[in-house]
């Protein structure tokens, strides 16, 4: 479905190179998670996955089509095959949550459907079984400025449930979720790509359900591919080394200055 080689990118809007030479082949239907210390580059890979932006050196092939060679009005038809759930999702603040969740559907509607969509949505018991699987089905009809940043969170994940799409990407999904909805919303999410016949690649700073509950690993440090297998494969001293670099300048810190002592008066 996706092929990868010798790959460079950057941030988006950067131009300094955050990837460097990423090889990744990944499967229609896999299920990949991307794990590694802030600033690894798993964000600009996930942005780069989904046609946001164009590799600054190698080859990126999307069953078996170079997006970048394509004409712009045909790389965004390939684009409306792919979800993107950013870590913090673009929810128009006055939305209803069922409008917000079915706008991943718009680019696959007709003009006159979207419109629809927009002011009565005609699909709101399909939003209502997609927020259910997150615990949200009493937020269906809710502003999105009433959400906590966790419930913003799963309605970023109901869009991609919606989404009709065969690529779904997650950035971080679970950055605000305590760790037994984590769970359950991951889960969810796994399941909906699966019954959808979706590839799933998700970020996580969250280790443990990485291993646990993915067949495939991808680690990145500095931007390159460190690791890429089953969980079994990534031992303790390598999942040690792609986070040192984060944990070492705070170990290295110099000691914090000690408190002024306060005058006598105060003292008293």
């Amino acid at each position: 479905m996706i092929s990868l080689s010798g790959i460079a990118a950057a941030a988006l809007g950067g131009t300094a190179p955050v990837l460097h030479g990423v090889d990744l082949e990944l499967a229609a239907g896999e299920q990949v998670a991307v794990i590694g210390a802030s600033g690894a580059g798993k964000t600009t890979l996930l942005n780069l996955l989904a046609l946001m932006q164009e590799p600054l050196a190698g080859r990126f092939a999307l069953e078996g089509r170079e997006p970048w060679v394509l004409t712009r009005s045909e790389r965004r038809l390939l684009r409306t095959g792919i979800a993107l759930a950013p870590q913090h999702p673009p929810l128009p603040p006055r939305q209803r949550v069922a409008v917000a969740v079915l706008a991943a559907r718009l680019p696959r509607m007709s003009f006159g459907r979207a419109l629809r969509t927009l002011w009565s949505p005609p699909d709101a018991p399909l939003a209502h079984a997609a927020l259910e699987k997150l615990d949200l089905p009493d937020k269906l009809w809710l502003r999105v400025d009433r959400l906590s940043g966790g419930e913003r969170q799963r309605v970023g994940l109901a869009r991609l449930l919606v989404s009709d799409t065969r690529l779904w990407l997650a950035d971080e999904p679970l950055a605000a979720l305590d760790p037994a909805r984590a769970e359950r919303s991951l889960a969810a999410l796994q399941k909906g790509a699966r019954e959808a016949g979706a590839a799933l690649v998700c970020s996580l700073h969250q280790v443990d359900l990485a291993l646990a509950r993915f067949p495939r690993v991808v680690a990145l440090s500095a931007g390159r591919v460190v690791y890429d297998g089953a969980p079994a494969g990534l031992g303790g001293e390598l999942l040690d080394e792609l986070y040192r670099s984060q944990l070492a300048p705070m170990a290295d810190a110099a000691p914090p200055a000690q408190p002024l002592p306060l005058p006598q008066a105060m003292c008293r």
